[in-house]
């Protein structure tokens, strides 16, 4: 995904950022100048879609630069940031698929490939997406911890034998559980509270504390408007899609379906 905008000199945004958002920025904003000046490219680690969006709004903020977003296959939740590069054809990110083939009956889950990564001293930050699959689970590492994961031999009691012949049907397709109901408006609080199932004053204070990354830009805004496709995600809580928008109901609410990810 390529974006052009602009590259703050400060890290100072007008939003309620925590410290970890701010060393975040600070990160990109400096990956960004070093790229501009020795006119060579430069990527960033990975980062989820609250940082991201935090990330491309810093980088909005003053002069202009070209970057892509990139996490090894076009679905990607964690991406890394890359600087330097016009298309995505002339990009070496820093990453890797390392694909884990275990028996289909193994019940590994998500949390079992991240906790065993994790357990090796891998930082968060150097993972991309887990996609886990029935006998093969694809894992995107930086290149500086591929070293450690190709000599994995096991996830928790389970024996797994590593390849890295990473392909399209290993990408899972999307599973969803799908939320009917009916809102007063099409206002962010209003949607965030029925997609995570909050009553309307504790989305708004959740979307004013913490921002609600409304397809892929940070708000803290619970009265910006949405529309049918809109996609949102919250840290800690989950991601979904407002699937549809339909005619209102004798009450004058509106009929909407919500598609949450699994």
């Amino acid at each position: 995904m390529k974006t052009t905008g602009t590259v703050s000199e400060a890290a100072n945004l007008p939003l309620p950022l925590n410290e970890e958002d701010r060393l975040a920025v600070r990160h990109i904003l400096d990956i960004a100048d070093r790229s501009e000046k020795s006119f060579r490219p430069l990527y960033s680690n990975f980062l989820d879609d609250r940082q991201l969006a935090i990330c491309e709004a810093a980088l909005k903020s003053k002069r202009r630069v070209s970057f892509l977003t990139l996490g090894g296959y076009p679905q990607a939740e964690r991406r890394v940031i890359a600087f330097g590069v016009d298309d995505e054809s002339e990009a070496f990110p820093p990453f890797c698929a390392i694909v884990f083939n275990h028996p289909e009956n193994s019940g590994l889950t998500h949390r079992d490939f991240l906790g065993s990564l994790m357990a090796l001293g891998i930082k968060r930050e150097l993972l991309g997406d887990i996609l886990v699959g029935k006998r093969r689970t694809a894992v995107f590492v930086c290149d500086a911890a591929a070293p450690l994961v190709r000599g994995m031999t096991k996830i928790g009691n389970c024996g797994v034998k590593i390849t890295e012949d990473f392909s399209e049907s290993d990408i899972p397709v999307p599973e969803f559980d799908e939320i009917r109901s009916t809102v007063a408006s099409l206002r962010l609080d209003s949607i965030v509270a029925t997609g995570f199932r909050l009553s309307r004053d504790k989305a708004a204070e959740l979307i004013k504390s913490k921002g609600v990354a409304h397809n892929r830009v940070l708000t803290f805004s619970p009265s910006d408007k949405v529309s049918e496709g809109d996609t949102f995600s919250v840290r800690g809580l989950g991601k979904f899609i407002l699937y549809e928008v339909g005619d209102r109901s004798k009450k004058d609410r509106i009929f909407v379906t919500i598609k949450k990810f699994r």
